[in-house]
Order: C-alpha cells, then structure tokens, then sequence
C-alpha cells in the first residue's frame, strides 16, 4: 500500500484541535483508512473532499470528537454511512464498540468492508440496503444504544424511525448544522434535545444528542 501524503505525527496533529489523543495503534489504522478513501476516491464518489488534511480534520476530527460528548457503548447503528463517518472512523477510539454501518449503495458499502477488513476492525456490521427497508425489518427486534446520521436529510418520519429503534437510555446523534439544528428542537417532538455542540475547527458544523426521555 502507498504511503499517505500525511505522517501520523501530521495526522495526531490534525487532530488534536478536537481534544482527541489515538494510540500509535489507532493512528496506523487511521492513515490505512485514510489511504484508502483517497484511492477509492479517485473512481467512488466517497466525499468531495480531496486534500487529506481536510479529510482528516472535517471527517475524522469531526467524528471523533463525538467521544467526548458520548459514552460510546454497546450497539451503535449509523445511518447512511457513506465512506463510514461517523461510525466506522468512532472504532479508532472504541475499538469493541459493536457497530452497524447502513449504507444502501453497494459500492461505498464495498469500501466499508474493506476498510473494516483491512484496518483489523471487529464487531462491524454493514448493511447495503435502505434504512427504511432496514428499520423495518428490525422493528420490535433489539434496540440500539446509540444512532448516528450525517449528511442524511433529517425530517420527521427519520426521527420517528430513530425513536423506535432506540433504548430507554438510548441517544440519537445528529451531525448538522446550527440552522438545521434550531429547526428540529423546535419543531419535532418525541425527543428531549440537548444543546447543540459546535464542533472545534469545522465550520458551521454542530452535534445535536437527543433521548427519548432526559439523556442520563
């Protein structure tokens, strides 16, 4: 495999705007998950960013820093997973978390299980097809501890689904924007929302945790 453009020195400092610390372990991992979103990149639409500082930054930065809003625990389930942010790239720093990524295009979800392949992951789980068709089916079947989503467009009928799947005690995690996030503490119920948190170093960027009944 080709060397990424960036050490894990470069890679740590990246990070480290988000209070985020990787073993050496997790760093190596992180530049193999990096190299291959870069090579697949060039012939899978996986993000629209190319230069990997920013990848490391708006995608990796911004997903990790979830680990110190959430206690990351049991069985997490992210919804429309794309190149795995947040929910594959959260193993880096709960590596037996049991996760289950959806991702409903059979190509990104290729490249999910390569990554999880070859990054050594365990307790992963994906899933190419429709969260709906997904939901569905898992409807009165286990609840999840916590659900992520980003860059999925969140209405109502999305968060009724989310409400369903979860714990008591479980979260709904909303990656979003501060607009997006002032629009559905206002306007959905069945959720009790806490402050979103702006996430350091990626403009505009926020995450919304909601519980069904108070977070604890």
């Amino acid at each position: 495999m080709a060397a990424t453009s960036l050490s894990t020195r470069e890679i740590a400092a990246e990070l480290a705007p988000f209070g985020v610390e990787l073993t050496a372990p997790a760093l190596a991992q992180l530049s193999t998950y990096l190299e291959l979103l870069l090579r697949w990149n060039r012939r899978v639409n996986l993000t629209g960013l190319r230069q990997p500082r920013l990848i490391v930054r708006r995608l990796f930065g911004e997903s990790l820093y979830l680990s110190r809003l959430v206690e990351l625990r049991g069985w997490l389930v992210d919804v429309g997973s794309g190149a795995g942010f947040p929910g594959l790239a959260l193993k880096l720093v709960a590596p037996d978390l049991r996760v289950t990524l959806i991702e409903a295009r059979q190509r990104k979800g290729a490249f999910l299980k390569e990554v999880a392949r070859v990054c050594g992951f365990y307790a992963i789980d994906v899933v190419t097809e429709r969260f709906e068709d997904w939901a569905e089916r898992q409807a009165g079947g286990e609840k999840a501890d916590c659900i992520t989503t980003r860059a999925v467009r969140i209405d109502k009928k999305l968060l009724e689904r989310l409400g369903s799947l979860l714990a008591e005690n479980g979260r709904a995690v909303l990656f979003t924007t501060s607009a997006c996030a002032r629009s559905i503490q206002a306007q959905v119920s069945g959720f009790v929302w806490q402050n979103p948190v702006f996430v350091p170093s990626v403009p505009n960027s926020v995450i919304l945790v909601g519980c069904i009944h108070e977070c604890k």
